[in-house]
Order: structure tokens, then C-alpha cells, then sequence
């Protein structure tokens, strides 16, 4: 695994305020190589959340959303992999919403 990864996930740039530990239930997802948080901007959510917004060439984006900020996270996925990665991952944010 390269130099800036643990547990599945790139830590060479910050995350959003209680994002780490769901990314790392993510990497876990069988099917899942990486996960690569990237851009965070402003915005006006509340709450927490993540959701997949879109297939990408390697694998997955996703946007997480965390009171007052968002972020792209990125999954590196094999295509026969993808669909089964988004239900899980819907299946997993509706667990964190009940906590």
C-alpha cells in the first residue's frame, strides 16, 4: 500500500469533521481498492450524509456532506463491482443515520 494510506484510505489531506471512520467502513467494502477524499468546500447542509453521486472511469464519487461543508470522495472500483458497492453503501448510511 502506498505511503499516505491506512486502512484502505488516503490520509495526505484533511476530511470533513466525523468522516474517517465511515470511509473506513467503506474501504472494507469487498470490491473497494481506494478511497480518495478529495476537494472540500462550503455549503449550507446540516446533518451528516454521503451519498454516490456518479460512476467515474475508476470506480465511484461520492459527496459527503457534514454540517456546513462537503466533500468529493472518490472509490477506485471495478465496473462489475460498482453496482453492488452502491447499495452497500446505502445500506450503510442508513445504519448511520439511525446512531
Amino acid at each position: 500500500m502506498p505511503k499516505y494510506f491506512k486502512r484502505g484510505v488516503k490520509r495526505e489531506h484533511h476530511f470533513l469533521k466525523g468522516l474517517e471512520k465511515p470511509l473506513e467502513e467503506i474501504a472494507k467494502i469487498p470490491g473497494v481498492k481506494k478511497v480518495i477524499p478529495g476537494r472540500i468546500y462550503s455549503s449550507d447542509s446540516r446533518g451528516f450524509e454521503i451519498k454516490v453521486s456518479r460512476e467515474t472511469y475508476s470506480g465511484l464519487k461520492l459527496v459527503a456532506k457534514s454540517n456546513g461543508s462537503v466533500q468529493d470522495v472518490f472509490l477506485v472500483v471495478d465496473k462489475k463491482d460498482r453496482e453492488r458497492v452502491r447499495r452497500e453503501i446505502e445500506r450503510l448510511m442508513e445504519e448511520w443515520r439511525k446512531v
